[in-house]
């Protein structure tokens, strides 16, 4: 602001004038927020806390509505594409300008001093001075070149619409990428249950098996068989607790945390039931889809774009016409200053304007070579646009059959877990009884924990069919 105030002085700009300047200037700036100073640090562990970029204070529990919440405010990616946005509607406006006219102003001005020392000059009482000064004020205006400025406004106006339709694609992806990462680290978690669970349960026997053999009633191979299934069930925990650490990982990375760590203490929540029925009409998802899908609208608008673009080249065959004007103003003054002293002092000013007319009839065939390339980028717009629209279908056909087979399997899987959590419960109390042998109660308890974790795994890939239906029919 003292840097304008300066100008201001300096030019003797009237306050409203001032005024008027420093609101254009700070209304052209765009604002954004700054980025986290950890990323322009070399060296990670001299980091402070303020200077990553974190979950918000005091997140101890984080659901998957806020981790998306999180994630459409802080992903990066994300926040690109809306900064794409911006800059298409610049280019637009830019475009636009082309509409109105140049104004340009110019002044110079030329000052001569000259002492002439042969004749006696002191190089102070005797000098010749001539000085000149000039200024003009110039407008241009291009009135016609074959709506070609017409075509590239219209054309940049759809390529910021199509920038539009890729943010919405963006949040479309980033929601159903940040919902999956967050069915994966519940997964992970429902993993180092059952994990537990099973190495509880051959703790358990072991340490019966363990009385008993020191009582002479079993055979050392009954012990050793529970510590090696113990030791086992204590190796899945292990690699459950990496998934759920990798997991969240991914999670965190998806909500743009720096560190890509989500603190120890936060707590996930699983997730509620709501209520999702999915019709039996494919139909229903493929109109949804091609009437929403916001990646098929951005291809959609960069076919017209390519139209517009190849009639903007035929604008090139046409003849521009042009106007201008211009007002301005010399003025010379000259002198001697000496024995004899004069002054002299002309002064002229000038108003010219005029309409041009320009038609290139050959320019080496760059215009049909131009054109050439417009038809085919043209003839590629609608290649592309065939492509994303076959696979659109193809998602949502995809999507629709996981759904159905995921609402199938949890049916089948919470079935089989009731009937082998029952047979398990038998089997382990006919071999405490001695009526069925360790390898049938291993059996046993192996199907038991596939069962717990085909469920599970089962429920949380309908959640995510779910998610995916959603998203290949546009609806996030």
């Amino acid at each position: 602001m003292n840097y304008l105030c300066r100008i201001r002085r300096r030019f003797r700009l009237k306050p409203c004038v001032f005024c008027a300047l420093s609101v254009l200037i700070f209304h052209s700036c765009y604002s954004y927020p700054p980025m986290p100073e950890a990323v322009e640090s070399s060296e990670y562990k001299k980091l402070a806390r303020e200077q990553h970029r974190g979950l918000p204070d005091n997140s101890k529990t984080l659901t998957v509505d806020n981790a998306v919440e999180i994630a459409l405010a802080n992903n990066p990616d994300y926040r690109s594409a809306k900064h794409a946005v911006t800059a298409a509607w610049a280019r637009f406006y830019a475009a636009g300008s082309a509409y109105l006219p140049t104004l340009s102003a110019d002044y110079s001005i030329t000052e001569y001093k000259y002492v002439p020392f042969a004749q006696g000059g002191t190089g102070r009482d005797n000098y010749n001075r001539y000085s000149n000064k000039t200024g003009a004020l110039q407008a241009d205006w291009e009135v016609f070149n074959g709506l070609v400025t017409t075509m590239t406004v219209i054309s940049a106006r759809k390529e910021a619409s199509q920038y539009e339709a890729l943010d919405r694609d963006s949040r479309r992806l980033l929601i159903q990428n940040v919902i999956n990462s967050y069915n994966n680290v519940l997964l992970a978690k429902e993993n180092i249950r059952i994990a537990a669970e099973d190495m509880n349960f051959n703790d358990k026997l072991l340490k019966e098996t363990e009385i008993k053999y020191e009582a002479g009633a079993v055979a050392l191979s009954e012990p050793l068989n529970f510590r090696v299934k113990a030791n086992e069930a204590k190796s899945a925990l292990v690699d459950q607790t990496y998934n759920y650490a990798a997991a969240k990982f991914v999670l965190a990375e998806l909500m743009g945390v720096t560190e890509a760590k989500i603190p120890d203490d936060v707590v996930f929540v699983q997730n509620e039931d709501k209520k999702f029925t999915l019709s039996s009409e494919l139909d229903i998802y493929l109109d949804s889809a091609l009437a929403n899908r916001p990646d098929l609208e951005a291809y959609r608008k960069g076919l017209e774009m390519a139209r517009y673009d190849l009639w903007a080249k035929y604008g090139a065959f046409f003849p521009t016409v042009s106007a201008q004007g211009a007002y301005g103003y010399s003025r010379d003054d000259s002198g001697y200053s000496g024995r004899y002293q004069y002054r002299s002092r002309t002064q002229d000013r000038n108003l010219n304007y005029g309409v041009s007319a320009n038609w290139t009839i050959f320019s080496g065939g760059r215009r049909i070579a131009d054109l050439r390339e417009a038809q085919a980028l043209l003839a590629e717009a609608q290649e592309n646009l065939i492509e994303r629209w076959i696979q659109v279908v193809m998602e949502v056909r995809q999507a629709f059959e996981n759904a159905k087979r995921a609402y199938e399997q949890v049916k089948i899987y919470s079935e089989t877990l009731e009937l082998v959590h029952k047979t398990r419960g038998l089997v382990e109390e006919e071999y405490k009884a001695g009526n069925t042998s360790l390898t049938r109660l291993n059996e046993a308890q192996k199907d038991l924990v596939n069962a717990e974790s085909n469920l599970v795994s089962s429920r949380i890939a309908l959640e995510n069919a779910k998610v995916q239906i959603n998203a290949a029919t546009g609806s996030l």
